[in-house]
């Protein structure tokens, strides 16, 4: 274990087991909607109106770091204390991804309900955390929200569209039913899972909600195009040509698939 102040945040630099301590639960727990999950850790912002639980939870670093390291613990102990505003990063050594299996159900047009397959606390804490807004009701492994407005239902969206987080791997499984349900302009069409998946992957592609009319997506799939056209490179070398080959490629196939099922 290690810690370390720069760039104005306290970096805890250990093994997953750091996340699984009881006072690390706690401290997170506290500060759920200030953290910023990352694929390899967590970044917990300052919240001027949790400094007794931030004294705390410096208190217990330091007694945990200098017991791993055999110091002295006084010393670490007012050291961390002066940089009680400071933000927290936790990082995670790199393993092998685990997968986590999250089932996906539309119950309405406007209420749907995520359940956890395989036991997760952190990955329910970071659902919790992206639809803090939306969450109506929760259990150790499901939790109801409400997608009743656009907005609602861009926030799932963009949540459903990040897949790692810290060394898990996200795999949601979507009833068939799950479009015709959520979106108007979808209903009475069957889609498979790996139809949804690719759905919401190329909403994501053109940056536009789903189910955006056919003249936004025509408006953004013109944007685009132009912009990653390969001609427009030419004389940048042939990897830079590539890229935006590929890249325009993957614009034609999403606008193509959505532009069949609109």
């Amino acid at each position: 274990m290690r810690v370390v102040l720069r760039n104005n945040a306290i970096f805890v630099q250990g093994s997953s087991n750091t996340l699984e301590e009881s006072w690390m639960d706690e401290f997170f727990d506290h500060h759920i909607h200030n953290t910023l999950f990352l694929d390899n850790g967590v970044l917990v912002l300052n919240n001027e109106a949790s400094s007794d639980k931030k004294e705390a939870f410096l208190d217990s670093l330091s007694d945990c770091y200098t017991r791993v390291n055999d110091l002295s613990s006084p010393f670490y102990r007012r050291s961390l204390k002066r940089c009680k505003t400071a933000a927290v990063r936790i990082e995670v050594p790199y393993r092998k991804s685990e997968t986590v299996d999250i089932e996906l159900y539309a119950l309405s047009p406007s209420r749907v309900k995520f359940t956890i397959l395989s036991s997760n606390r952190w990955i329910m804490r970071y659902l919790k955390q992206q639809l803090s807004t939306l969450v109506v009701s929760s259990t150790i492994s499901t939790i109801d929200i409400d997608v009743s407005t656009p907005q609602a239902k861009m926030r799932l969206e963009k949540t459903l569209n990040r897949r790692d987080v810290l060394h898990f791997s996200i795999n949601y499984k979507f009833d068939d039913d799950f479009m015709s349900r959520l979106y108007s302009n979808y209903r009475g069409w069957v889609f498979g899972n790996d139809a949804i998946n690719k759905m919401m992957r190329y909403h994501a592609i053109f940056e536009i909600p789903v189910g955006a009319s056919s003249d936004d997506l025509k408006k953004r799939y013109r944007e685009l195009a132009k912009r990653y056209h390969p001609d427009r490179v030419q004389t940048k070398g042939p990897k830079i040509v590539n890229k935006y080959t590929q890249r325009f490629q993957l614009l034609q196939e999403a606008y193509d698939a959505l532009k069949a099922a609109s």
